[in-house]
């Protein structure tokens, strides 16, 4: 089994951040090429749908939780503690209980 360390999900996020920028600026070239350049604005929209699927790639294959393996779908990047085990995603902390 590979190590699912905190520094994975780090490099993980850092690396799905980069490909969300690169998808955004495929798709704003894509949108913004003319009709007349169709071979290029159809470069751009594949490249989209390419960087797209890297991108759910990248979620379920390394955006992992370090301490019980859950995939962290939703909110990969802003995510600081895992939905299953409640606990730190950098430091392994079990959260704490909140009373309401």
């Amino acid at each position: 089994m590979r190590d699912l360390g905190a520094n994975n999900y780090e490099a993980a996020r850092s690396r799905l951040r980069t490909v969300m920028i690169a998808a955004a600026l495929s798709c704003a070239g894509s949108l913004l090429t003319p009709q007349s350049y169709l071979p290029l604005k159809l470069f751009f929209t594949i490249a989209t749908i390419l960087i797209f699927a890297s991108m759910v790639f990248i979620i379920v294959r390394e955006c992992r939780c370090p301490h019980c393996g859950k995939i962290i779908f939703l909110g990969a990047l802003s995510a600081t503690h895992c939905p299953r085990c409640r606990r730190s995603l950098t430091t392994g902390k079990k959260q704490k209980k909140s009373r309401k």
